[in-house]
């Protein structure tokens, strides 16, 4: 990867497979990002970007000296996506899935960030995820950023109906005021998978899928494996036709794939919901 500064607030990541509109709008990992005058912003942790896709690479703008590696760790620049077709080798339409979206990446967002969002997912559609989310940032978040568990923890349950929230807003505040109180998302993110899976659980609005995608868009439990209706059709179809359960798949997967099951379980999530490769029904 090569990071050439161009001015003050703007830096260029070079000799990268990354493809930004596929990770950060089309991939369903990320719901805060909008495509807007050529480019793409959003933020994270407090810092808001514009970022410009170029040739073999992206420009960001309103990127400080020292973010460089913030937003590299971020977009999970350093890891070497190439490898990954080794450890799917038993599995030849996972194979498949990263041959055909070679700039796909594995967010590594803040842990708060993504429970909120995650939580927001649950028995929901991605246009529906992306207002809520929108409207929790605009409503109750400061300069664009994420609301805080504090400013979260109490907000008006009504409130957050109004924004669309629905039955997940006293799962938002309850998780949100537990979070504020001492239940350290950072200390869970350096369990093993295991551990921090089954502590996720205690937090309301959190089931098995929910705290897998926390761990893996926002822990870094790259073997982390949510198994929605798309991954248990393809699972279903390829490698566990007579699974019993969805935590059977998602043991089955993680043992034939390994650590990093959840960065090849993206690439086959989006690739059946985009109909790129067939899944029976």
């Amino acid at each position: 990867m090569f990071v050439e500064r161009l001015s003050p607030d703007a830096v260029r990541f070079a000799q990268v497979c990354f493809d930004p509109e596929l990770v950060l709008l089309d991939s369903a990992q990320v719901f805060h990002w909008q495509a807007r005058d050529g480019g793409i912003e959003g933020g994270s942790a407090g810092r808001l970007v514009r970022l410009f896709p170029e040739d073999a690479g992206f420009r960001l703008e309103h990127c400080p000296p020292g973010d460089e590696a913030f937003w590299a760790r971020y977009f999970d620049l350093e890891r070497d996506y190439g490898a990954l077709k080794r450890a799917a080798a038993a599995c030849p339409e996972a194979v498949r899935a990263l041959e055909l979206l070679p700039g796909m990446r594995i967010l590594r967002q803040p842990p708060w960030e993504a429970l909120l969002a995650f939580i927001i997912s649950a028995n929901n559609n991605v246009g529906r995820i992306r207002g809520i989310v929108r409207a929790l940032i605009d409503g109750l978040g400061e300069g664009g950023a994420f609301p805080t568990p504090a400013a979260l923890a109490c907000a008006d349950e009504a409130a957050l109906r109004a924004m669309g929230c629905g039955y997940r807003a006293p799962y938002l505040i309850g998780a949100a005021r537990l979070v504020r109180d001492g239940f350290d998302l950072d200390e869970i993110a350096a369990m093993d998978y295991d551990a921090a899976h089954a502590r996720l659980l205690r937090l309301p609005g959190v089931g098995d899928k929910v705290a897998d995608c926390v761990q893996l868009f926002g822990m870094g439990h790259s073997m982390a494996f949510p198994v929605d209706v798309w991954v248990e059709r393809l699972m279903r179809s390829w490698v566990v036709p007579g699974a019993r359960s969805r935590a059977e798949i998602r043991r089955a997967a993680q043992a034939l794939f390994g650590e990093n099951a959840g960065l090849i379980q993206q690439s086959l999530f989006h690739c059946a919901r985009m109909g790129l490769i067939k899944v029976s029904s």
